[in-house]
C-alpha cells in the first residue's frame, strides 16, 4: 500500500489505523511546507482537520499543488462541518475515523493511482534549456537563433508547445540570454484558483482568514529579472483583467492593501493551448493574449524532427550514467532506428524517461534495442511489410467526428486497455489535453 505522509500531531488512532491496513506511515513537520516536493510517485498526504485552522495552511496548500500533490482530508466523523471545507479546498477526499476499513482502503488507493497518474502526465524533473536547444535540425536551429535574438530585450514571450517539449526551459534559456536577474516561475494551472491572485501579488496581514502575516508576491520577487507564467491559458477570467493592468503599468497591489508598488521585470508566458481559439470562445481576454504575444515562440514536438533524436538519446544516456552511477557509452543502432519510427506524444521529456528507464535496469556499455518496447500502435521498422500493427490513428470514425464526450470517454476506456495505461499516448490518440483525461479517470467515469 502507499506510503501515508501525516503531521507529526496526528491523532494516533488514525496512525494505528494506517498500519493496520498495511500502510507505510510517515510524520512530517507541519512548518516544513519548503519540504513538500518529492520523487515517489507512491505518497499521500493524510491531513487532519485542525490543520485547516493552522497558519500554514494556506502556504500549505499552495506547496502541495506546485509539487503536483493529491492530500485526504480526515474528520471525527463524516458529519464534521470540515468535510465540506476540505472539499472546497481542493482534497481528493475525505475520511472519517467511523468510516469503514473498506472505505478507508479504496480512497487511499485510488488517491495512489491518482497519484501516479498525475506524475506520469506532469511529473518529473525539468529539462535543461541544452536538452530542449540539443539537436542539429532546422527547428532547432531557428528555436536557438530566436532566443539569442530574444533574449536582451524586454518583449513579452509567449512560449507555445505541446506538453513535454520544454517550454519552461526555453523560457530559462531566454533568462539566460538576457540581462540577468533572479528568474521566477509559477505554474498557473498548479495552484488553487482562490489563491492564484494572492500568489501573484502578494497579501498583506490580515487580508483574509488564515493571512497572519504580509507576504510577498512572485511579482514582487522577480523585481529585476524574469516572471514566467506557465499554462497561463488555465488563468481564470477573473484574474486576467488584473495581470493585463499590471503588464500595462507594471504596478500592482498586495491583496488587503492599499498602495500599489512599481516592479521592473520581463514576462514570459507558455501555454500548450491554442489560445487563439481560447480567446474566440470567450474563454481568454484578447487585450491579454495580444500583451502576452508580442512575439511567439513555438517550441517543435519531436515527431516533427527525428534527425535530433540520435544527439537527444545520447545526451539523456551520459545523464543516466550520472544519475544512476552506470556506464554506458553508446546506444545501439538498431535503437536509435526504433526511436526515430516513434511519435513520442510525451516530446522530449517522454524520451528521456524512456532512457532513463532502461539505463535503470540494465548494464552497459551499450543499450540495446531488443530492451526497449515500443508502445503499441506503431509499426516496428522490421515489420513494415507485415501484418500491421494495431493502428489507433486509423479509426473506423475519427476522433475528431465524434458527436459527443460519452463516445470519447468510451473510446478513451477502450485504448486504456489496449495500451496498458498509456496515458500519454492515449492523450494523443485522441487529441485531448491530459488535464481532460485525468479529470476523467478522477471521477470515475474511465471506470
Amino acid at each position: 500500500m502507499a506510503t501515508v505522509l501525516h503531521p507529526e500531531d496526528f491523532a494516533c488512532a488514525a496512525e494505528e489505523r494506517l498500519k493496520r491496513l498495511g500502510a507505510v506511515c510517515r510524520a512530517f513537520p507541519v512548518r516544513q511546507v519548503a519540504d513538500l516536493s518529492h520523487d515517489s510517485t507512491e505518497l499521500v498526504y493524510l491531513l487532519p482537520h485542525e490543520i485547516m485552522a493552522a497558519d500554514e495552511w494556506a502556504n500549505l496548500r499552495v506547496r502541495l499543488a506546485q509539487a503536483n500533490r493529491l492530500f485526504i482530508g480526515c474528520v471525527p466523523t463524516a458529519s464534521t462541518s470540515g468535510v465540506v471545507k476540505f472539499l472546497r479546498d481542493g482534497a481528493y477526499d475525505v475520511l472519517a475515523l467511523d468510516d469503514s476499513d473498506e472505505r478507508w482502503k479504496s480512497v487511499i488507493a485510488r488517491a495512489v493511482e491518482n497519484q501516479k497518474l498525475w506524475l506520469q502526465l506532469y511529473g518529473g524533473k525539468p529539462l535543461s534549456a541544452g536538452d530542449v536547444l540539443t539537436g542539429r535540425s532546422e527547428a532547432v536551429r531557428e528555436l536557438r537563433q530566436k532566443i539569442d535574438r530574444l533574449g536582451p530585450t524586454d518583449v513579452c514571450v509567449l512560449i507555445q508547445g505541446e506538453s513535454g517539449v520544454g517550454k519552461e526551459r526555453v523560457a530559462a534559456a531566454l533568462h539566460k540570454a538576457g540581462r540577468g536577474g533572479p528568474y521566477v516561475a509559477l505554474n498557473c494551472a498548479a495552484i488553487p484558483k482562490d489563491l492564484l491572485e494572492a500568489e501573484l501579488f502578494g497579501v498583506e496581514k490580515g487580508a483574509y482568514t488564515g493571512a497572519l502575516k504580509a507576504r510577498a508576491g512572485l511579482v514582487e520577487q522577480a523585481e529585476g529579472g524574469m516572471l514566467f507564467l506557465d499554462e497561463v491559458g488555465e488563468m481564470e477570467l477573473s484574474l486576467q483583467p488584473k495581470l493585463l493592468r499590471f503588464i500595462e503599468t507594471r504596478r500592482a497591489r498586495r491583496i488587503g492593501g492599499e498602495r500599489e508598488y512599481n516592479v521592473k521585470l520581463r514576462l514570459v508566458s507558455a501555454t500548450n493551448r491554442d489560445l487563439e481559439a481560447a480567446v474566440a470562445g470567450g474563454k481568454f481576454r484578447p487585450d491579454l493574449y495580444y500583451r502576452l504575444a508580442e512575439i511567439t515562440v513555438q517550441v517543435p514536438p519531436l515527431r516533427t524532427r527525428p534527425e535530433d533524436i540520435p544527439e537527444l538519446a545520447l545526451t539523456f544516456l551520459h545523464q543516466a550514467n550520472e544519475r544512476f552511477g552506470k556506464n554506458f557509452e553508446t546506444l545501439e543502432p538498431g535503437l536509435i532506428e526504433r526511436f526515430q519510427q516513434y511519435s513520442w506524444p510525451g516530446n522530449v521529456r517522454e524520451l528521456k524517461s524512456s532512457i532513463d528507464r532502461l539505463a535503470l535496469m540494465f548494464d552497459g556499455p551499450m543499450l540495446r534495442a531488443t530492451w526497449w518496447d515500443m508502445p503499441a500502435g506503431v509499426a516496428e521498422p522490421a515489420a513494415a511489410h507485415a501484418a500491421p500493427a494495431r493502428d489507433v490513428a486509423a479509426l473506423a470514425e475519427p476522433v475528431a467526428t465524434l458527436p459527443n464526450a460519452r463516445q470519447k470517454i468510451a473510446l478513451a476506456r477502450k485504448l486504456l486497455a489496449e495500451s496498458n495505461n498509456d496515458y500519454s499516448w492515449v492523450c494523443a490518440q485522441l487529441g485531448i489535453n491530459p488535464s481532460t483525461l485525468y479529470r476523467w479517470r478522477k471521477t470515475g467515469k474511465l471506470d
